[in-house]
C-alpha cells in the first residue's frame, strides 16, 4: 500500500508543480495591457464617469489584474479634479475565461489608499449623486459579460482618504472649511446595481473622532445615487460636530460628543430612525448679538429631502453639558446633567417630549409637552405646547440675563407655553427670594411674587407683556409694555405703576433696587404712588417718571439735628423741631435712573414741624449726594396766628436777624429793619446744599444763595421804604446799602 500512496503523492505534486509553472508562465503569453481599454470602457459605462488606468499586470496566483494610477473623473459640473484617485487597483477576474477566451469577468475590486473628493453644491446636491447614472450603457452586452447579473462579488477600500469641500456656487457665506477623513475602510459583498448588498465602513474623523457603519444598501438608484436605499447601524465616538462638518461655524456650536448611536433606514424618499442616542455631549453654544448671515438659497436641499420625510421612534440625549456664552461678553452659563427624549417624531404631527437639567449655580429645569411639526428652516418656529418648571434658579447666572445686569435672586417658576410657530403665549407664576434689581442693591429679605401673561412674535423676537403683577407682601405693583430681543440684548419699553402702595410692605424691599436710607433709619407708614417708564435694554435700563410719597415717617432720622447748621439762623428752634423721627407729609419728584446714577427734579417736600423744600439734585452710583434745595421754614414761622406759633416764628426771625446783624456792619443799630429782612428771607426760603451720602447726608446753608436772598429782600424793603417815605414826606432808610456794604466789607 505504501508504494501506491507514494505514487499518488508524486502525481499530485507534479500536477501542483505544473499549475504553479503555468501560473508563472501565463503572464508571459498574455498581453494584459490589451485588456486595459476593455476595463476602462466597462467601468466607464457602469459608473457613468470617465475611468482611466495605467499599466495592467496579471497575478495568476491571486487571480487579479493589478492596474496602476486608476482615476475616476468627477462630474464636470463640480470639478475637473479626479473624484477617485488610486495608485493601484486590484481587479479580481475569472482566470480561465481570461486565459482561454480572453474574456474579462470581474469578480471584485480592491483599492489601496485611494483619495476620494466629495463636493457639495450650493443647492445641497453632492458630486457622487450622478454615480451610476449611465443606466442604459450598464445594460450593454459588454457590461453584462464583465458583470454577470450586474454583480461584483467583493469591493474593498483600504486606508482611504476622503476630502469634503464646497462645490460650485458656495463661495463666501456657507462655503465652509475643507474637512479630511483618514483611514477610510470599506467592505462590500455581492455588490449589484439591481439588488441590495451588505457593507461595512469605518473612518477616522477630524479632531480625533471615529465612525463605524454596518448595514445593507441597494438596489442602486441609477438616476440619483444619493437616493439609493440603505439601512444600518451607525456609531460615532468622540465626535467634534464642527470639525466633522455636522454644523456650520455660523451656528456657534463647538465641543464634543462622547458617543452617538443611530439605527436608521432610508428608502430613497423617507428616513426612518428607530433609535437615536446622543451620549454625554459637551457642547458650547455661542449666542450672537447680531442676526445670522443668510444661508444660500436651497443650501439644505438634499438634507431637507430627508428631514421632510423623517420619522423617529425614539431619540434621546443623555448626561449632556451645555455651556451658553454671548459673543463679546464675559462669563458663561453651564447647564449639566441635561437629559431629553422625543418619541414618535414625524414631519407632519406633534411629538411628545420631556427634558431636564441642572442649572448654573444650582437649581433645576424640567419641561414636558408636545412639539412639532419640526420647522427645519427656523427651529424657533416649531409649534410647542408644554409646561416648564424651574426650581431654585439663580437668575443672575442662569444665562437668561446678561452677567453685568446687576440682577440676582433665587427663583421658582411654573409656566405654561403655547406656540403655533408664529406667536408664543406664556402665562405663569414665580416666586423670587433674595431678589436684587440694581448693581448697588442688596438682596431683599422679603420674597417677591410674580404672575405674568405675555405674547411673543417668534420671527421678530419681540413681545408684549400684557400683564405682570408683582406682589410684595400685600403691596401690588403692575407692569406692562413691550420688548425686542436681539441676541443677548433686549430692548425694553415698559411701564411700572403703583397706586397708594403700602410703604410698610415696600420698606424692606427698597435696598434691592438701590434705595439706601440714612443709617439707622427706616420708613414707617404712608403710601407710595408712581408711574415709571422703563426703557433702554435689560443690561442697561433707564427708569424715569414721577414718584410721590404721602404721610410717612422716617423713623430714627432727626432732620432737625441734621439741620443744626441752620440753628443759629432760627433761634435754635430748628434743632428740636422734628424729634427722633421725621414726619414727611408729602414728597413728590421726577426721577431718572441710568447706569446707577439717579437724577431727581421738581422736588417738593413737606416736613411737619420744619416746612417745605423745593429743588433738584442727583445721587451718584456710589451713593454721593449733590442737591440744592430752597428750605422754607414755615413750620417755625407759624401759620395760624396762635400765641405759640407766633412765639416760635418770632424766635426764628430774631435768630436769623441776629445772625444777619453779625455779618452786616452796623446791623445791630437797625434791628427793626433786619427783623423785617430776616422775615422776608424765611418766607422766600433759605438755600441749603445737601451733600454726604445716602447713608449719612449733610445739610449746610448755601451762603452764596443766602446772600442773594438777603439782597433781594433788602431791595424789596428799600423799594417799600421809598414809596412809604414819599407818601409821608420822610427820608427812606437804606437797608440795601447796609446789607450789601456789610457783605462786601464796605459801609
Amino acid at each position: 500500500m505504501g508504494k501506491p500512496v507514494r505514487l499518488v503523492l508524486i502525481a499530485v505534486g507534479a500536477v501542483l508543480a505544473l499549475i504553479v509553472l503555468a501560473a508563472v508562465c501565463v503572464p508571459l503569453f498574455l498581453n494584459t495591457d490589451s485588456f486595459k481599454a476593455k476595463i476602462e470602457s466597462t467601468l466607464t459605462k457602469s459608473l457613468g464617469r470617465q475611468v482611466t488606468i495605467g499599466k495592467v499586470n496579471l497575478s495568476v496566483l491571486s487571480g487579479s489584474l493589478v492596474a496602476e494610477n486608476a482615476v475616476v473623473a468627477d462630474d464636470p459640473r463640480f470639478s475637473t479634479q479626479p473624484f477617485i484617485q488610486a495608485d493601484t487597483v486590484k481587479i479580481g477576474v475569472e482566470i480561465l475565461p481570461l486565459i482561454f477566451s480572453k474574456q474579462v469577468i470581474i469578480r471584485g475590486f480592491s483599492l489601496g489608499s485611494p483619495k476620494i473628493q466629495l463636493l457639495r453644491a450650493a443647492n445641497g446636491t453632492w458630486n457622487y449623486s450622478t454615480i451610476g447614472t449611465g443606466g442604459q450603457q450598464a445594460q450593454s452586452a459588454e457590461t453584462k459579460q464583465a458583470f454577470p447579473n450586474l454583480t461584483v462579488g467583493e469591493v474593498n477600500v483600504e486606508n482611504g482618504r476622503i476630502t469634503v469641500g464646497a462645490g460650485p456656487g458656495t463661495t463666501g457665506v456657507g462655503s465652509g472649511p475643507i474637512r479630511v477623513y483618514e483611514k477610510v475602510n470599506l467592505k462590500v459583498r455581492d455588490f449589484s446595481f439591481a439588488k441590495a448588498f451588505p457593507f461595512e465602513a469605518s473612518a477616522n474623523l477630524p479632531a480625533g473622532g471615529s465612525v463605524a457603519l454596518k448595514g445593507s444598501a441597494g438596489p442602486f438608484n441609477q438616476q440619483d445615487a444619493s437616493a439609493t436605499a440603505f439601512s444600518g447601524n451607525l456609531e460615532i465616538k468622540h465626535l467634534d460636530p464642527l470639525a466633522a462638518g455636522f454644523v456650520d461655524a455660523s451656528d456657534g456650536v463647538t465641543g464634543t460628543i462622547d458617543d452617538m448611536v443611530l439605527d436608521a433606514a432610508w428608502s430613497g424618499t423617507q428616513m426612518h430612525v428607530t433609535k437615536l442616542l446622543v451620549d454625554t455631549p459637551k457642547l458650547t453654544l455661542v449666542q450672537s448679538n447680531g442676526p445670522k448671515p443668510p444661508k444660500p438659497v436651497k443650501a439644505n436641499a438634499e438634507g431637507s429631502s430627508m428631514l421632510d420625510n423623517l420619522t423617529v421612534d425614539d431619540a434621546q440625549v443623555k448626561n449632556g453639558t451645555i455651556t451658553l456664552t454671548t459673543a463679546g461678553k464675559p462669563g458663561s452659563a453651564v447647564y449639566s446633567q441635561v437629559n431629553a427624549q422625543v418619541t414618535n417624531l414625524s414631519p407632519k404631527t406633534a411629538s411628545p417630549f420631556n427634558l431636564s437639567g441642572q442649572l448654573p449655580n444650582g437649581g433645576s429645569v424640567s419641561a414636558n409637552g408636545t412639539a412639532g411639526p419640526f420647522n427645519q428652516a427656523n427651529n424657533a418656529s416649531t409649534p410647542v405646547n408644554g409646561q416648564v418648571t424651574l426650581k431654585h434658579v439663580e437668575i443672575g447666572t442662569a444665562g437668561v440675563l446678561p452677567p453685568d445686569a446687576g440682577i440676582s435672586g433665587v427663583a421658582d417658576l411654573q409656566a405654561k407655553i403655547q406656540s403655533n410657530g408664529q406667536t408664543l403665549n406664556a402665562q405663569g407664576a414665580a416666586t423670587v427670594v433674595g431678589i436684587k434689581l440694581a448693581k448697588d442693591g442688596v438682596p431683599s429679605p422679603k420674597p417677591v411674587q410674580l404672575q405674568f401673561t405675555l405674547t411673543q412674535n417668534e420671527q421678530a423676537m419681540n413681545g408684549v407683556v400684557q400683564q405682570a403683577v408683582v406682589t410684595i407682601g400685600s403691596a401690588v405693583i403692575n407692569l406692562s409694555g413691550t420688548y425686542q430681543t436681539s441676541g443677548a440684548s433686549t430692548a425694553l419699553n415698559m411701564k411700572v405703576v403703583g397706586n397708594a402702595v403700602s410703604i410698610n410692605e415696600l420698606e424692606a424691599f427698597l435696598p434691592s433696587v438701590g434705595v439706601h436710607l440714612p443709617t439707622g433709619s427706616r420708613l414707617q407708614g404712608g403710601t407710595l404712588t408712581t408711574s415709571l417708564a422703563v426703557t433702554g435694554t435689560s443690561a442697561a435700563p433707564v427708569i424715569s417718571g414721577p414718584v410721590r410719597i404721602d404721610n410717612t415717617v422716617l423713623a430714627g432720622f432727626n432732620l432737625g439735628s441734621k439741620l443744626g447748621a441752620l440753628s443759629s439762623l432760627t433761634g435754635g428752634r430748628i434743632g428740636s423741631s422734628t424729634g427722633s423721627g421725621t414726619t414727611i407729609r408729602s414728597l413728590s419728584m421726577n426721577v431718572r435712573e441710568e447706569g446707577g446714577n439717579i437724577r431727581t427734579d421738581n422736588i417738593a417736600l413737606d416736613v411737619a414741624g420744619v416746612g417745605t423744600a423745593t429743588g433738584a439734585g442727583s445721587v451718584s452710583a456710589g451713593g454721593a449726594l449733590n442737591y440744592n434745595v430752597v428750605l422754607k421754614l414755615t413750620g417755625l414761622m407759624g401759620g395760624g396766628g396762635g400765641t405759640q406759633q407766633a412765639s416760635s416764628g418770632g424766635g426764628a426771625v430774631a435768630g436769623l436777624a441776629g445772625a444777619l446783624g453779625g455779618f452786616i456792619p452796623g446791623g445791630g443799630a437797625g434791628g427793626a429793619a433786619l427783623g423785617g429782612l430776616a422775615g422776608g428771607v424765611l418766607k422766600a426760603g433759605i438755600p441749603v446744599a445737601i451733600g454726604g451720602t445716602t447713608s449719612n447726608p449733610t445739610f449746610s446753608p448755601n451762603v452764596a444763595g443766602l446772600a442773594g436772598a438777603v439782597g433781594a429782600n433788602a431791595a424789596k424793603g428799600l423799594l417799600g421804604g421809598q414809596l412809604g417815605g414819599q407818601q409821608k414826606g420822610k427820608t427812606p432808610a437804606n437797608p440795601l446799602g447796609n446789607a450789601l456794604g456789610g457783605l462786601l466789607g464796605k459801609h
